[in-house]
């Protein structure tokens, strides 16, 4: 029963520990939505900047300075976008670690559970017999006292 109960712990901690690992690369992967989400809103921003010089009338060296920084943003785009594939897979397999580090543990909670119940039904039938032996040396004492009478 002991070796049951350090593997069902054994199996707590490496559940809680796959829980703790997943929020934490879902908080990574948010972080990342986040960057996303400002590299594109940066982007628009400047882009919209460049709309309206062009209005207003820009050099050729201006315009092309725009261009560069905007297609610099356009691979920032694309490189958070990566990265964000990335992370999302992470999350993906660490939400596999911890339903698998779940699944052992529920297995060893019924193992363990299982156990228990075979012991106490173990322990009933002695208590059974125990009382059954005591009932019958109390009426083997009553008989032989009716002897004597």
């Amino acid at each position: 029963m002991q070796a049951m109960e350090m593997l069902r712990d054994l199996a707590q901690r490496t559940s809680d520990k796959a829980v703790e690992d997943l929020g934490r690369l879902r908080r990574q992967q948010q972080e990342s939505e986040v960057q996303l989400a400002q590299l594109k809103r940066y982007r628009d921003e400047y882009q919209q900047r460049l709309h309206d010089s062009l209005s207003n009338g820009v050099s050729s060296r201006r315009w092309q300075d725009y261009q560069q920084f905007i297609g610099s943003l356009d691979q920032a785009i694309e490189q958070q976008k990566r990265r964000l594939g990335a992370q999302q897979q992470h999350v993906d397999q660490g939400v596999q670690r911890w339903q698998g580090e779940r699944r052992k543990l529920n297995a060893y909670e019924t193992l363990h559970a299982r156990g228990e119940r075979a012991q106490a039904r173990i322990e009933a039938r002695q208590d059974q017999r125990q009382s059954d032996e005591m009932a019958a040396q109390l009426r083997r004492r009553q008989q032989e006292m009716s002897h004597f009478d």
